[in-house]
């Protein structure tokens, strides 16, 4: 399954298993990082999606309001 047909939820619900693991006490540097990296690549995602929804939102109020 490509990146783009993750629903939100599922996106959200990977970036709260990093941020439990980044949570962990004997988290190593490298691992650390390594979540870190990933867990800024989620939150990208997650904006991208929102970012997505808003504008058909815009795009749905436009084509209803003629």
């Amino acid at each position: 399954m490509s990146k783009s047909a993750r629903t939100y939820t599922e996106i959200k619900n990977e970036l709260d298993q990093v941020v439990s693991a980044l949570q962990k006490e004997d988290l190593d540097v490298e691992e650390a990082l390594t979540l870190y990296e990933q867990g800024q690549q989620l939150i990208k995602e997650l904006e991208n999606y929102l970012q997505q929804a808003e504008n058909k939102v815009i795009e749905l109020k436009a084509k209803f309001a003629k």
